[in-house]
């Protein structure tokens, strides 16, 4: 049965007037007839007696009339659920953040998308920079917050600079620099170094490395913890030195003190991903409030 001919039927029904039901459908009456005519043959069954003065609904038009009622609101609620889709106001979003770099402005974040989208089902889970890549090829986040992807993964991928951070140098409170204001690389190159585990952030450790090099440092590295926490706890327990972005002090870092390192141009980004190829519309609204609230993220 065609919806056009149920939406005709009920206005008849309604009505009990084939010229009034016309009217109200824009049409004209012989059109109304027809249609009446049409539907009634499809059922093999008669929805209406029809006299001189009057229109009647028969049984079987009373039982169609109910069924046909509902068939048309649930077009309608599916017309606007679709629509809503379309621009994001349901539906889910899966995102996945680099907690050390992201913690301080994801909740704030979510909390306003949530006020805005409210039916849209937010779900948050923390990864490094290797887990969410893996997760995207899987299909099971839809943003990704860390810092900048591997050049040879960038491919396929939207990226929206969030913010920069500045790279410090992490010692034990108890080191014989720990009193320093800020550090030249080279001064710590006796130094035992723990960084961050390199294949779950190429980017953050590449770029330590280089730094080291260009300075004539090559580090000494004694661990890899997969976790900044684990990277700061390292460092706390006398393990070594490490160098870290600065956002890395919000974690519990007793223990530790963080130095400025000279040259004072070793910065890092953290970065929103998310797929290039046609992105849902609840992607692009969230997208759309972080680049709102970007001059007030900081490291």
């Amino acid at each position: 049965m065609e919806l056009r001919l149920l939406r005709t039927f009920v206005a008849v029904a309604e009505l009990k007037n084939f010229s009034a039901a016309a009217r109200v459908l824009n049409t004209v009456q012989p059109a109304v007839s027809r249609q009446i005519a049409d539907l009634e043959d499809e059922l093999g069954v008669s929805l209406f007696w029809r006299s001189t003065r009057e229109v009647k609904v028969t049984a079987a038009g009373e039982m169609l009339w109910g069924e046909a009622v509902a068939l048309l609101a649930h077009e309608q609620r599916a017309k606007a659920l679709v629509q809503r889709a379309a621009r994001g106001e349901v539906g889910r979003l899966r995102i996945a953040y680099m907690g050390s770099a992201c913690a301080h402005f994801i909740p704030q974040l979510v909390r306003a998308y949530t006020k805005a989208f409210p039916e849209v089902q937010v779900s948050l889970v923390e990864m490094t920079v290797q887990q969410q890549l893996d997760a995207f090829n899987a299909d099971l986040i839809d943003i990704g917050f860390s810092r900048p992807l591997p050049q040879a993964a960038r491919q396929g991928f939207a990226v929206e600079q969030v913010y920069v951070d500045t790279l410090m140098a992490v010692l034990p409170a108890e080191h014989r620099l720990a009193g320093e204001t800020e550090l030249a690389l080279g001064r710590l190159i006796e130094e035992p170094f723990v960084l961050f585990q390199r294949s779950q952030a190429m980017g953050l450790f590449d770029q330590i490395i280089s730094a080291c090099e260009r300075e004539g440092l090559a580090p000494r590295i004694v661990s890899e913890p997969e976790s900044m926490q684990m990277l700061v706890t390292e460092v706390a327990a006398g393990l070594g030195v490490s160098i870290v972005p600065s956002c890395v002090r919000r974690l519990f870092t007793a223990g530790c003190v963080f130095i400025p390192l000279r040259p004072q141009n070793l910065s890092i980004a953290t970065e929103l991903h998310y797929r290039a190829e046609a992105p849902q519309p609840a992607v692009e609204a969230f997208v759309a409030l972080t680049l709102q609230a970007r001059q007030d993220i900081e490291a």
